[in-house]
Formats: C-alpha cells, structure tokens, sequence
C-alpha cells in the first residue's frame, strides 16, 4: 500500500559508503517532516550493496554505472513522496533543513525547485547557484584549465554569490540538494538521460523555467558538502564527461549556432587535453 510521505529523498551512490553512511545517518534525524528514502547504487565495489540489503530502506542495486541523471530517474519511478530531494551521498543534512523546504514550497506555489545553501565542512560557502551558462563561462568555469591554475575566480564564470538570508530566485542551481515536486519532476520526463554526468542539472532548471516555474535558493536553510567525493576517484573519467556533457548542453539548447559549437567543441577538446596532463602531474591524494 502507498505510503503517505511528504518527501523522497534519492540519494545516489558510486563507491562512497563512509559518506552515504553519514548522509543517512543525518536523514535519520530529520524533524517534522516524513520521509522515505530511495538509494539506487551505481555498481559500486566498496560494499554499498551489503551495507544497503541489511538497511531498512528503498534501495535498487544497478548491475552498471548509469550515470547521475539516469540513476535519479529510475529512484524517482520507485519513490512515493510528494516531493522529491535529490541529495548527493557526500552531504550532512541538519535535523530540519528537509522541513524549512517543504515549508518554503507550499508557500510558494511558483517555485519549482527549492535548493539550501551548499556549505564546505569547514563553514565556508559553496557557490552552487549561478547563471545559464555562456559559452565562454564554460572555459572560466571549475573544470577549465584557468581554474585549475588558480587564473579565474568562480563568479567569473556566472556562479552566483550570495550575500543575505531571504529567498533568492536564480536561473540555475546544482542538483547536489534540491527539493522539487514529484509530478513536475515527471511531467517534465526527469532528467534529460543524454548527460552521464554534470549539465543535468542546469538542463533541469532550463526546462522548469519554461513551464513558467522558478528555482529559488534559501540561504537560511544549509546542507554540509564535502565536494567531489566520487569524481575526484576517477578524475580522467569525470573531465571526459564534463566537457562532453558540456558540449551536448548547447547542441541541445542552441542547435542552430553551429558555427560557434564547433568552436566550442575544439575548445573543450583543447581543455580537455589539458586537463588530462594536469591531472597526471597532481601528487596522489591532492584535491
């Protein structure tokens, strides 16, 4: 029989059990509000699935890494709440933080997507909101050479930093906590499953925008997130679906301009190349 829950949380895990262990631990301890939550694993070998089958929750243990936004969609086909929260297995989630959402969300008929503010373990914020992204963003942005050299700062390339408490209505948020109704997560068919990793999320608010719904940060409300837990494991495997998920981003939204995605295209290639010998040259265990 269906439950009557006000949120499912979706969590979805790739070798980081000490992380979802602590993310679920913080979920046990929400107030006011009921919740389900639904771990869909994405192959992981680190002993996720054992630790999962002994847990008293949803959980689906895919046979291979299906990536972040087709992973959410299967969770989404099995969770029963009203509302979903996407939540990344690397975050700590304070005892209300789900309920101050919820509350937000039923007051605000318009917003689509509700996100807290992201903050780094040590208190310090985490630039999650930004603009939709330029071609040239893209090359400032955190992934880009120039960033990893320490060249550009995050709001060059169109994050944006907030600078009070009251509600903040911004053109895009990351995914790693955001809290969005279930029948519009449906109606709009999920996320798009084209993009294996990153751009999923942007692509997401894009679309919630033009069913006239808003996305909307609250920076009273936090979420602790220790960022890159999973990607920086497999650095080589993540840049190369960055950058290609950044490519199929604007061949998606802007299929004509293709003099310019060419451009892109040889640029994000150059980046790329970069990036890989960067990576090669990091001293093991350096972020």
């Amino acid at each position: 029989m269906p439950q009557d829950y006000d949120i499912s949380v979706i969590i979805v895990s790739y070798n980081c059990l000490d992380s979802l262990k602590a993310c679920i631990e913080s979920l046990e301890g929400q107030q006011r509000v009921r919740l389900e939550m639904v771990v869909i694993d994405n192959d992981s070998s680190d002993g996720t699935a054992p630790f999962l089958e002994k847990r008293s929750l949803k959980h689906i243990l895919s046979q291979k890494n299906l990536g972040f936004g087709a992973a959410v969609n299967r969770a989404a086909e099995r969770a029963e709440g009203k509302f979903l929260f996407i939540l990344n297995p690397d975050t700590i989630v304070p005892p209300l933080t789900l309920f101050k959402l919820l509350e937000y969300a039923g007051q605000d008929p318009q917003a689509g997507i509700v996100a807290p503010l992201l903050l780094r373990p040590d208190g310090r914020q985490q630039l999650s909101a930004r603009r939709m992204p330029r071609r040239r963003d893209i090359m400032l942005g955190r992934g880009s050479p120039l960033h990893l050299f320490g060249l550009v700062a995050e709001d060059a390339a169109g994050y944006i930093i907030n600078s009070g408490d009251d509600p903040m209505e911004v053109p895009a948020v990351s995914a790693g906590a955001i809290l969005i109704e279930a029948a519009l997560f449906r109606k709009l068919g999920g996320f798009d499953e084209r993009f294996f990793l990153y751009m999923e999320d942007l692509d997401l608010c894009k679309r919630i925008s033009r069913v006239n719904k808003k996305t909307v940060i609250l920076p009273s409300v936090s979420v602790i997130h220790v960022w890159r837990q999973s990607s920086r494991q497999r650095p080589y495997f993540s840049s190369y679906h960055h950058h290609l998920s950044v490519y199929k981003y604007f061949v998606k939204h802007y299929p004509t301009q293709l003099p310019h995605n060419l451009l892109l295209l040889i640029a994000l290639i150059a980046g790329l190349s970069i990036t890989f010998v960067l990576n090669l040259l990091r001293p093991r265990g350096q972020e």
